[in-house]
């Protein structure tokens, strides 16, 4: 079976099985409401649950923390095998094991409480012959002889967490229907296997740690990981470094590619990756800071003070230069007039490095052209996190224009800087490349990583493994299924538990209330209490730091922890929807660019909406097409708007599109958002989209707009082509700093080795953006039809969304076709 989740009746839900609408931002709820069921009807897999899960393992009910064997045992000594995966294989060092420690289940052949270490796990637990229970709650004495009261984390779900999510208020929460919700547990429990597909529609909320953590919940439940077809997977970014993995035995996989050391470099052709000297100088930040200028959240409490709630291994830095390749990064970063009016002023240099005149280039102090792929003159590779492939190329075409490949720019500018600086060793560190012989630095990152060590540039172009230019990466199943190792060999999970986990006991993700996984409304994006935990679960404990409930501001918002119950949290409201501002927005991509690349090449411009048009009849239109929103038909017509019409669209004025702004100041003309409204009655009557990625309005492309006899929204000097008339959907978007995404205690794998680490890693742990967290008020800007007047042609014809005439009706029902007994 196929099932598709999404707030709106799409083509995924055409081809589904069935289809649950959902409230936005809800999905939480709904799989702990699965859930539920699951266990409530013994549907589980008690057997995988014991060996693989955290679910038996004990946790304090005064602490919240697990219980440790040191709690109890009078002077307990870790027990982990420095021979085993852990320190072998995984690559965990001896001060991290100390932080991490053993763990506790209570027996139910001994009938008592016994350690276990993270390698305790499948068949390796078997033989130790302990049987954990499951649904188990106690208490036991701690080393000076007091009472501990004590439970299995599956018997705090199962007994108490759980039971804020039954059926009946997770169909309030969800808007979802109560059958098909008992459906999907059903066939999540029965069809074997069973996997759960999550994309940007998920990732792109304030709590999507949640919702990832509860996507994965009944998956735990039924079994469904380390199988064929089975398990919980992602298909938002594309995070290519995790592929090329180092490790002791074989080399520093990726990192000898970005950090072999500059004043050490080897000048060897023929040098092995481990010959490479690794040191690196870069410390990693997100660019999601640069997005709220470069600050840290930073909040003034009552109760707290002045309070941070970035960890220091996050902490970003201001920002001097920034040289970017390949990425549309102003145009893509949320919140991005923000940057152009008040953060960017404050940086020295930026350098666009690209193959379009993007808006990020327009707005660029110096832009470098690169060759397209067709045109690459030197060796590059690629491959995905979302199949087995390695590719090699290096094109064959001669470049259109004056443009050079990546990497030769970079090293052409070393050269440059060290014939100004006479410093040899900038040449020296790009060697190979300035020699045109790049597939020296693929070869060292092939035998330097787990997943292609033997693999050669020669070999692979040669089609040694097949097509020339290809091999598959040495995963050890195809097609790849992920978490393979842990239950085929007993191989500890990257967890501190070695466990799948559902119980997280990081201080800081006590204090913030999200130890167990919770469902809570979005800082902005709900009609209710914003950031509201939805629990009355007694082991759930949150700071609110003495915030007030009538708080308004973002930072507020987003730090404040209030748990209530679902009865009281639905009689609760939010400030903004009380204001009118009452539409969720998603913004999924479009079908016909990549990102924001090739959004207004013209046929895909023609494509990407309802109102191309190659001729540009109406001369308002920034292009041959014309960006859109699409709105539940009802609610358009409620607000006095027709299908065709332009609207403006605007978020929290608080802050958005940018910080203090001025009607009067033309730049706020150029940031607010105005685009034509398409009826689509698929949308529930408080959900609009906007396709993400498309060409932002700058002051250039509206001057262009409004200057051209034409009307095109093509910058004058630089050629650039907006998407919209004005403004973007990033201007509804915000700056969000999620603090689950800014821990430090975090313990995890590391990213491109075999190893681990704790808080901030680029790409890994650390704040992402998350566009879909606004809501919006809609208001009717001019009429659709040519010059402003009446409705736009396409509507008069019968056949749109919710202008349909009685041909169309009898076409939708199906009635202009019949077929007889004998065609039958």
């Amino acid at each position: 079976k196929l099932v598709n989740i999404s707030p709106e009746y799409g083509p995924s839900s055409s081809k589904a099985d069935y289809w649950l609408t959902i409230r936005p931002n809800t999905d939480t709820a709904l799989l702990l409401g699965i859930s539920k069921i699951i266990m409530d009807n013994n549907w589980h897999d008690k057997k995988f649950l014991k060996e693989f899960s955290d679910f038996p393992l004990l946790i304090r009910k005064d602490t919240l923390k697990r219980l440790k064997p040191e709690d109890f045992i009078e002077g307990y000594k870790n027990r982990l095998s420095k021979n085993g995966p852990s320190f072998t294989v995984h690559g965990m060092k001896k001060e991290q094991y100390e932080k991490i420690g053993d763990f506790t289940v209570f027996d139910k052949k001994s009938k008592s409480v016994q350690s276990i270490t993270r390698e305790d796990i499948g068949e390796v637990l078997k033989r130790k012959k302990i049987d954990p229970a499951l649904d188990w709650n106690g208490t036991i004495k701690d080393k000076n002889g007091n009472s501990i009261a004590v439970c299995t984390i599956f018997w705090a779900y199962k007994n108490i967490h759980l039971k804020d999510y039954d059926l009946d208020t997770v169909v309030e929460i969800t808007h979802s229907n109560k059958e098909l919700i008992q459906q999907l547990a059903r066939d999540l429990s029965t069809i074997k296997p069973a996997a759960i597909h999550i994309g940007e529609g998920l990732n792109h909320w304030f709590h999507a740690v949640e919702n990832n953590r509860a996507c994965y919940l009944p998956v735990i439940l039924t079994g469904n990981i380390g199988k064929r077809g089975a398990g919980c997977q992602t298909w938002a970014g594309n995070y290519k470094a995790g592929l090329f993995q180092g490790s002791d035995e074989v080399g520093p996989g990726f990192k000898g590619w970005v950090a072999e050391d500059p004043f050490e470099p080897n000048l060897d052709p023929k040098a092995k990756a481990k010959d490479l000297k690794i040191k690196g100088f870069a410390r990693g930040e997100e660019p999601s800071y640069w997005n709220v200028g470069d600050f840290p959240l930073l909040v003034d409490t009552p109760l707290s003070g002045k309070k941070s709630f970035t960890g220091k291994t996050h902490m970003p830095t201001p920002t001097k230069a920034i040289w970017h390749n390949n990425v549309n990064l102003l145009n893509n970063a949320k919140y991005h007039y923000e940057m152009v009016k008040n953060t960017n002023p404050g940086i020295e240099m930026i350098i666009s490095q690209d193959i379009e005149m993007t808006a990020t280039c327009e707005y660029a102090d110096i832009v470098l052209p690169a060759n397209s792929w067709a045109e690459q003159q030197t060796y590059e590779l690629t491959a995905s996190c979302s199949n087995p492939f390695l590719q090699i190329w290096n094109g064959g075409l001669k470049p259109v224009f004056d443009s050079k490949d990546d990497v030769t720019i970079w090293a052409s500018v070393a050269k440059q800087l060290g014939e100004i600086l006479k410093d040899k060793r900038f040449e020296a560190y790009w060697k190979f490349v300035l020699e045109g012989k790049t597939e020296v630095y693929i070869d060292r990152l092939l035998d330097g990583s787990n997943t292609t060590h033997g693999y050669t540039t020669k070999d692979i172009m040669d089609g040694k493994y097949g097509e020339p230019g290809s091999a598959l990466v040495l995963f050890r199943t195809y097609p790849r299924i992920p978490f393979y190792e842990q239950i085929k060999d007993n191989t500890p999970f990257f967890t501190p538990t070695g466990r799948l986990q559902t119980y997280n006991d990081e201080p800081e993700v006590i204090e913030y209330g999200e130890n167990f996984i919770v469902h809570r409304e979005g800082p902005e994006a709900t009609p209710y209490l914003p950031n509201v935990i939805v629990s009355n679960n007694p082991l759930i404990r949150p700071e609110d730091y003495g915030i007030s409930l009538d708080a308004t501001s973002a930072e507020d918002r987003q730090v404040r922890n209030v748990k209530l119950p679902w009865k009281k949290v639905k009689k609760t409201k939010n400030f903004l929807w009380e204001n009118g501002f009452s539409f969720y927005c998603l913004t999924p991509k479009t079908r016909h660019a990549t990102h924001s690349s090739w959004q207004t090449v013209d046929w895909h411009f023609i494509w990407s909406n309802p109102f191309g048009d190659p001729y540009r009849n109406d001369k308002r239109a920034p292009g041959v097409g014309d960006h859109t929103m699409y709105m539940n038909s009802e609610a358009a017509k409620d607000l006095g708007i027709e299908d065709g019409d332009y609207v403006y669209v605007d978020a929290d004025p608080q802050n958005r599109p940018y910080r203090n702004f001025d009607m009067n100041d033309p730049f706020y003309k150029v940031a607010r958002l105005k685009l034509r409204c398409r009826y689509n009655p698929s949308y529930p009557y408080h959900v609009i989209m906007i396709k993400h990625g498309a060409c932002m309005a700058t002051e250039k492309s509206v001057l262009a707009h409004e200057s051209r006899s034409d009307g095109r929204a093509q910058s004058k000097d630089t050629g650039y082509q907006a998407s919209y008339r004005y403004g973007s959907h990033q201007s509804l978007t915000y700056g969000w700093q999620m603090p689950m995404q800014q821990l430090d205690s975090l313990f995890h794998k590391a990213k491109a080795k075999m190893g681990f680490l704790f808080g901030y890693e680029a790409d890994n742990h650390a704040i992402n953006t998350v566009p879909k967290e606004t809501l919006v008020k809609i208001t009717f800007a001019e009429k659709g039809g040519l010059k402003g007047k009446g409705k736009i042609d396409v509507v008069k014809t019968g056949f749109t969304p919710s202008n349909e005439n009685e041909l169309m009706k009898d076409y939708l029902a199906g009635n202009l076709t019949s077929i007889g007994e004998d065609e039958w």
